[in-house]
């Protein structure tokens, strides 16, 4: 279970902090499937952080109960001048697990092994994203699973792996899915929130939600075109 109490999280840095979200409220159940509906920019990826534990709130309190896995498209923790498996080793020790366990189950469930004397840098985006994508999912036993955007990865063959291996970790476990697909949280999910104007808000139909997003972003993109017309 995940609880947010009077959160207020404001976007990273030091100067112009721009607020993600004000005062949630929020439970996540255990073993629920939640998907979170959120437009591009509006910080997905903060909230995906905050909701791991990787990063605290601006105010309040996030309370965890069991464990909460590694955003699954979140790889900020891979060095480029390090080896794949020194990687894995810094990954395993952040979220206390056994690297030996993690490393297994890149090698025995995604076939990376041939990977792990490789620098993070000379790997293509394609197999970067595997490799993340194996570590968030190597942790076992019931957990609630964080998607940011992205809840498959890889070649055709790579994305059958990450969908049998998903189903197997939701048996027990529940997921919270952000994105700004609403079909594709249709797809994972039975309860909605939308991030709306800094506000989660619970909604049951995610194609009214989709189009108060939408409303909500026109005064911000008529603002953007005003500004580029004024310097041509």
């Amino acid at each position: 279970m995940i609880e947010l109490q009077n959160v207020d999280l404001l976007t990273p840095g030091f100067v112009k902090r721009a607020p993600i979200l004000l005062d949630a409220n929020v439970v996540f159940g255990t073993g629920e499937r939640i998907g979170i509906l959120a437009a591009p920019g509006s910080g997905k990826s903060s909230l995906a952080r905050l909701l791991s534990g990787i990063d605290h709130p601006d105010r309040g309190t996030v309370k965890h109960s069991g464990r909460v896995s590694w955003p699954i498209n979140f790889a900020g923790y891979l060095h480029p001048e390090l080896s794949v498996l020194e990687n894995i080793s810094i990954f395993a020790r952040l979220v206390g697990v056994s690297p030996t366990s993690v490393t297994d189950f890149c090698r025995e469930t995604f076939g990376i092994g041939h990977l792990f004397a490789r620098q993070m840098k000379d790997l293509p985006p394609t197999q970067r994203a595997l490799l993340s994508y194996a570590c968030a999912m190597s942790i076992e036993g019931p957990a609630t699973w964080i998607a940011d955007e992205t809840i498959t990865v890889g070649e055709p063959r790579d994305r059958a792996v990450c969908d049998s291996v998903l189903a197997d970790r939701l048996k027990e476990g529940g997921l919270i899915f952000l994105s700004r697909n609403a079909r594709q949280l249709t797809a994972y999910c039975d309860r909605f929130l939308v991030l709306l104007n800094r506000r989660l808000v619970s909604c049951d139909d995610l194609k009214v939600a989709q189009q108060a997003l939408d409303l909500s972003l026109m005064p911000l993109m008529n603002d953007e075109r005003s500004a580029r017309y004024a310097q041509l």
